[in-house]
């Protein structure tokens, strides 16, 4: 798992919705994955050579060792006797910081990467480092001066504004994050996610054929890149291109049946030819995959409302409106679903009829 890959396996959709010990369990699970594949040669993220005693880097070779081998209490007393060795060391403070992030102390490990950047206020790693744990604490203004410290000492370290970007996605800042992910690509052209995620703020703001080049691009370096394929498929939709969507979903369901992404985007093939009943059925499918998909709650609740099943709808907005409270606007609905203009109409009186489920007091 690259750096890149760790930063948005960590903030993905699913892991940035709430639910509790389990997601910070996953979320710490993303973390200890990531730690067998840092670097083990004492270096800093963005790839120098840290300089560091010949005694003190085999001491952290071996807290490398152990945390790969998933002995992570051993670590921490192998970190902690690296730290003792040399307590000037800002390198060892992030070693016994990722020891004690390993067995789930939180707040060790903060202590640790903040004595590591009172050492060294220049170390990106030290910075980055507790970026993450801010993430996993989802204490996200924390986290993003923490990003931005990173990158102020070391400029050209990708991973920071990849992160930063997808933050940006979730404040609902597109602007920002369209910057930051163009810079994450410009110094990583490897970093396909940072790539997918560009991609799709541009289709958004109506830039397909860069979005269409730029998925593109993915798929034909990782075929297996689903959620690529899944938006390369939307952006067809969005073209009225209801083959072309087809043939994109078919593709994914080949290569996963159960997929969430292909069932999402053959939802919205069915929702567009008229055909609500099997629109439900494919939409049900991403759901059981996938039950935080907003724009499967959207699709469900208004199909169900098309249906003339009342409760049912009203009950499956109150859902959605829960994971997202943006949902009674008409326009972030009618997004969700690509509707066209037939359906607006449909939305509209179906939010207007149902806002006293998720509001108190319904706004004029």
């Amino acid at each position: 798992m690259t750096l890149t890959r760790f930063t948005w396996s960590l903030n993905s959709p699913a892991a940035s919705a709430s639910h509790g010990r389990s997601v910070r369990a996953a979320r710490l699970l993303a973390v200890l994955l990531f730690l067998l594949t840092l670097a083990r040669s004492g270096c800093d993220l963005y790839g120098q050579a840290v300089p560091t005693p010949a005694s003190l880097q085999q001491a952290l070779h071996r807290v490398d060792d152990l945390l790969a081998a998933g002995k992570n209490k051993e670590a921490v007393d192998e970190a902690s006797k690296a730290v003792a060795q040399d307590p000037s060391s800002a390198l060892g403070h992030i070693f016994l910081g990722r020891a004690y992030l390993a067995v789930g102390e939180e707040d060790k490990a903060a202590m640790e990467f903040k004595q590591a950047a009172a050492l060294d206020p220049k170390n990106a790693e030290a910075h980055f480092w507790l970026g993450q744990l801010r993430l996993i604490q989802r204490r996200l203004p924390d986290a993003q001066a923490e990003f931005r410290r990173a990158i102020e000492a070391a400029p050209d370290l990708g991973p920071a504004y990849a992160v930063l970007g997808r933050l940006s996605i979730e404040l609902g800042q597109a602007t920002e994050a369209s910057k930051l992910l163009e810079k994450a690509v410009e110094l990583d052209p490897q970093d396909v996610t940072s790539q997918y995620r560009l991609a799709s703020l541009l289709m958004d703001a109506g830039e397909a054929r860069r979005a269409t080049e730029l998925l593109e691009g993915i798929l034909r370096r990782q075929p297996d890149f689903i959620p690529a394929r899944e938006q390369l498929g939307l952006g067809k939709l969005r073209k009225n291109d209801l083959e072309g969507a087809a043939g994109d979903a078919n593709v994914i369901l080949g290569r996963s049946p159960r997929s969430a992404e292909g069932h999402r985007l053959m939802a919205l093939i069915l929702w567009r030819q008229r055909d609500t009943e099997g629109a439900l059925a494919e939409c049900a499918q991403a759901l059981a995959s996938d039950p935080d998909s907003l724009p499967m709650m959207a699709l469900e609740a208004v199909g169900l409302w098309k249906l003339t099943q009342k409760k049912p709808a009203q009950q499956a907005l109150a859902q959605a409106y829960k994971s997202d409270s943006r949902i009674i606007k008409s326009e972030v609905f009618c997004r969700l679903i690509l509707c066209d203009g037939n359906d607006i109409p449909l939305v509209q009186d179906f939010l207007r009829k149902s806002r006293w489920v998720v509001l108190p007091h319904p706004e004029p």
